[in-house]
């Protein structure tokens, strides 16, 4: 089928570069997409409050496709095992949760680089310190579920391949406002309150912490 992209940016991108970008990213090197125009706003204008949403046409139906939002890898600690692996992680975190890591890598870790792309949810600042906070048993996974099914995230649609990044056809571009500068921050707002009412609450909750499927697995 032919899907509709956005990538949100600074700047006009006719024709994205394979192997061109940030390695650290939630699923590693690519070209970060959306089907959600508004998050594409928000993400071209979170820096400076201007940027541009460029629009993009993909026949995906011929690409092979890492859906971390469908059966069988919608559990939610592929996505987390991904975001272990590609980010840069705190010092505090690498050396204080090296069985934690290494359990969710051994177990969980999928090779992204067997596909074209890649759907899966996002994990930008706001939302980052919710699988962190996992990693250190601070919220239990019944509370990362909520969190990752809840829709707030939005979706990435993640160009991995050269082959996607041939298919891939620009359309046109569109200058942002200063708004989706404020629509941003103020969903980082909610994040934080969000991420800060959870710690409180699972404090004493009962529930699955990665702790105990560590020592199950041990």
């Amino acid at each position: 089928m032919e899907r509709i992209l956005y990538h949100g940016s600074e700047f006009i991108i006719k024709e994205p570069e394979y192997l061109k970008g940030n390695i650290h990213n939630d699923y590693g090197l690519g070209f970060y997409c959306t089907t959600i125009k508004g998050l594409a706003k928000e993400w071209a204008a979170k820096r400076s409050g201007k940027g541009y949403i460029n629009k993009y046409s993909l026949r995906d139906d011929r690409l092979k496709i890492l859906d971390l939002t469908k059966p069988p890898f919608n559990d939610v600690l592929y996505w987390v095992s991904l975001l272990m692996h590609n980010r840069e992680l705190s010092s505090s975190l690498r050396n204080n949760y090296p069985r934690e890591l290494k359990y969710l890598e051994d177990k969980y870790l999928l090779k992204v680089s067997d596909y074209d792309v890649v759907i899966g949810y996002r994990a930008d600042d706001s939302y980052f310190h919710f699988p962190e906070a996992f990693v250190r048993s601070e919220i239990t996974l019944e509370s990362l579920n909520s969190i990752f099914t809840a829709g707030d995230l939005g979706k990435q649609y993640v160009l991995i391949s050269e082959r996607a990044f041939k298919l891939i056809k620009f359309i046109d571009y569109q200058e942002v406002s200063e708004k989706s500068q404020e629509d941003y921050y103020k969903r980082k707002s909610d994040a934080d309150k969000i991420f800060t009412d959870l710690l409180e609450a699972d404090r004493y909750k009962k529930g699955i912490r990665l702790r105990d499927l560590v020592m199950d697995n041990e």
